[in-house]
């Protein structure tokens, strides 16, 4: 009895899972929470090519520039949300990121 109990807790979150829509989600938003840790390692390793010394400074200033964007766009994101298809924007700026990011292997200076 006490071992059916403790089966039944461990199958229990993934029953969420035989939702259609959710079990697409949910390794949709995995692939994109890897894509931002590789992002944050690329910064991390550009910043520390750039100057050793000062790869915090650079890396500290370029996190901070990320999070000024997010505050003064998100307002206008919000009403262009509302007015654009929601997917049409997710696919374009992933997209715009993409190539963003496949530029950070040719970067020199």
């Amino acid at each position: 009895m006490q071992v059916t109990n403790k089966l039944k807790i461990f199958s229990e979150p993934f029953k969420v899972l035989k939702n259609g829509v959710f079990a697409r989600l949910y390794p949709a938003q995995t692939i994109s929470l890897l894509g931002d840790a590789f992002t944050w390692i690329g910064l991390a390793l550009i910043s520390y090519q750039f100057g050793k010394e000062n790869s915090a400074v650079i890396l500290a200033s370029a996190l901070t520039l990320r999070v000024t964007a997010f505050i003064l766009f998100s307002p206008f994101a919000g009403v262009l949300a509302d007015k654009i298809d929601r997917k049409k924007i997710l696919y374009i700026t992933h997209f715009i990121r993409m190539v963003i990011l496949a530029c950070f292997p040719f970067i020199t200076e």
